[in-house]
């Protein structure tokens, strides 16, 4: 486990705990160390650029999807995608079959009408990033490592790691038995035929929708380190960022779904959520967001404090464990010791 906690620029604790790897043998972790920081792609890569595609005037909140592939069947906009209130399910494996996902999403069922409450949504995230693609004209992966990791040097920070790399990776499952077993609820028959891997996952991401991708999907495949990520989130600061502005910031602490237990900004959970991994001693007005792999980064914009905590908790298995306790608890501990405001 890795730990980061900083207040504005200057990081007032950045340490690492214990082993990158239980089998097939014990290997230490190491400041380079880089993790599969899973959902922390939606928030910090996914949802960044849009925001970057919306101050550039490419792209409105309000745009209907559409207006971008007119095939596709749902009145449901950006915005709706970016605050998981687009009615989309939680997941679907998409990589079980041969057709392109965005063809896929068409054919989803959704579970409730767009607009109408928040269920957290893999789907939504992943038909931003073909809307990214088709709007900029770009590749979603060049576009992310040309705006965001290549104007702040971040030269840990990957969405496909380099094959040279990944023994750099902390690795995470043992094969694929945590999603074998969701996609079966879902199509045994297609699950059965499906190739899964066997072996430790390490510098691949483990989620499948992404690595069928090419490597991220836009709702997983960042990889990063804790100094590189800590470079990242001075970007959501106003004071201290450099690649958008003021007004658009704005937008990451806007809350735009205030009538639900979740509230939600652009790609991040407010801390004033009903059920928060933040905890109490943070602000209220925290922004945060967490990773499946056992991740998560919260931000305090009126102290410009940061919060990072990276691990693998899944290692070398999936094990039914309330992380966000421990996040909590770690948050408190942390403001606490360094007499944070």
């Amino acid at each position: 486990m890795s730990v980061l906690v900083a207040r504005r620029d200057q990081i007032l604790l950045q340490h690492h705990y214990g082993y990158k790897s239980i089998i097939p043998e014990r290997e230490k972790l190491h400041e380079h160390t880089l993790y599969d920081t899973a959902s922390l792609t939606k928030p910090l890569v996914t949802s960044f650029l849009i925001a970057y595609m919306i101050e550039n005037k490419m792209i409105r909140l309000d745009t209907e999807i559409k207006k971008v592939f007119p095939d596709f069947p749902f009145s449901i906009s950006v915005l709706q995608l970016l605050t998981h209130t687009s009615g989309f399910p939680a997941w679907f494996p998409f990589f079980l079959y041969p057709a392109d996902y965005r063809i896929q999403l068409n054919a989803l069922s959704l579970e409730s009408a767009p607009g109408k409450k928040v269920n957290y949504s893999c789907p939504g995230y992943i038909l931003l990033y073909y809307l990214i693609e088709k709007v900029s004209g770009r590749c979603f992966s060049e576009m992310a490592g040309e705006i965001i990791f290549d104007e702040l040097n971040l030269r840990h920070t990957y969405l496909k790691v380099p094959e040279n790399l990944k023994i750099k990776a902390a690795p995470t499952e043992k094969g694929n038995h945590y999603e074998k077993r969701m996609a079966t609820k879902i199509d045994r028959a297609g699950s059965r035929a499906f190739d899964w891997k066997d072996g430790i996952i390490r510098g691949d991401t483990h989620d499948l929708n992404s690595y069928h991708l090419g490597g991220t999907a836009g709702n997983s495949g960042l990889f990063s380190t804790t100094g590189d990520l800590f470079r990242l989130t001075l970007e959501f600061f106003p004071e201290t960022a450099t690649i958008l502005k003021p007004p658009t910031l704005k937008l990451f602490r806007k809350n735009f779904t205030p009538g639900e237990k979740s509230h939600r900004s652009l790609g991040f959970k407010l801390n004033t959520s009903l059920i928060s991994s933040g905890g109490k001693t943070i602000s209220p007005f925290a922004i945060g967001h967490s990773g499946f792999t056992g991740t998560s980064v919260w931000l305090e914009p009126e102290t410009q404090s940061t919060y990072i905590l990276l691990s693998n908790q899944i290692h070398p298995r999936v094990r039914s464990i309330n992380f966000n306790r421990y996040r909590r608890r770690l948050h408190n501990q942390l403001k606490t010791e360094f007499n944070l405001p």
